[in-house]
């Protein structure tokens, strides 16, 4: 996601007045409603922001109140997240989050959260005119704040991206300071850089606290005479199942020229009924299982006990390359 577009829909005070407009055409404007005031000298005209995702219009909520701090604030948390244009699970963006290097004196208000913490040259980039942690100082920060859920899902996916590091975010977590250090480091052993996506992620976390650990990720299954089947999302080697996280984007993001959503519903049932008749047990959860443990850990012991009752699967699986 860009920062900016051809025409930057963040106007202000200071820039609009440089350009000989007047507060009187501000309040016109804004009385109007053709105009919207994000922060206390800043604008966007209400037709662009009523284009704009949640993610876009909380950035554009973060430039705003940089353009009017203390250049000592640095953008972090879950806005640095967006800015990085990391993925976030149920994020709450009410307030703009920033960080001030130092200890103590953390200030929130409605609209901004600005939090006290040790900060390096290392822990710092800049990016579209701002002070923002680098992804790696992002996710060691997010593994304080968020759930283990949230965390797991952001953090995965920078891994994923390669735009941090496990070694980049522990060394960010020991110059952070001592507070939820423990948390968060539970977090990061968890997170990994072969998840996909955020259901595949929560997929995860939900495996673990179910208690179904150890399923291998991305792994390409063949015929035993090598030839391709499929790549599962999960697999359960040894015990016989696969598991596949049913996200409808799927259906969407791998469409060829001419294929329609149906098209790949019709082959997504060949590809299920071909590892089926090589003997895995395969089953297939939602988002709305995620919201519901219970429905997917009886899902999953359903397909457990189904496996015990048939014969090894016949195939070769390997690793998916990235």
């Amino acid at each position: 996601m860009g920062m900016h577009s051809d025409k930057d829909p963040l106007l202000l005070r200071s820039n609009l007045i440089r350009s000989g407009t007047t507060d009187g055409d501000i309040r016109v404007a804004t009385n109007s409603g053709t105009l919207e005031r994000i922060h206390r000298g800043a604008f966007v005209p209400t037709a662009d922001l009523s284009s704009l995702g949640v993610a876009e219009r909380h950035i554009l909520r973060v430039r705003a109140h940089a353009a009017s701090a203390r250049s000592s604030l640095v953008v972090s948390h879950e806005s640095a997240a967006l800015v990085h244009g990391l993925p976030l699970w149920s994020p709450n963006l009410q307030r703009v989050h920033f960080t001030v290097d130092r200890t103590s004196g953390g200030r929130t208000s409605q609209t901004r959260h600005v939090h006290p913490a040790p900060l390096s040259s290392d822990d710092v980039v800049e990016l579209h005119g701002m002070n923002v942690t680098s992804p790696d100082r992002t996710i060691a920060d997010l593994c304080k704040s968020m759930s283990f859920e949230a965390a797991v899902c952001v953090g995965d996916a920078a891994l994923s991206k390669g735009t941090a590091t496990v070694d980049g975010v522990t060394q960010a977590l020991n110059r952070s300071g001592r507070r939820s250090i423990v948390k968060a480091f539970r977090a990061l052993g968890f997170c990994m850089d072969s998840s996909e996506s955020i259901g595949e992620s929560r997929s995860r976390v939900h495996l673990k606290f179910l208690g179904f650990t150890g399923p291998a990720l991305q792994m390409n299954l063949y015929s035993p005479d090598g030839m391709f089947i499929a790549r599962v999302d999960f697999l359960f080697d040894e015990c016989g199942v696969v598991g596949e996280f049913d996200g409808k984007v799927k259906y969407t993001k791998f469409l060829k020229p001419g294929q329609s959503s149906s098209d790949v519903v019709v082959a997504e049932k060949a590809r299920e009924d071909e590892l089926r008749s090589y003997g895995w047990v395969v089953v297939r959860w939602t988002w709305s299982d995620l919201e519901h443990p219970q429905r997917l850990r009886e899902k999953l012991k359903r397909a457990f006990e189904l496996a015990d009752t048939l014969p090894r699967p016949r195939t070769i699986a390997r690793a998916s390359a990235a």
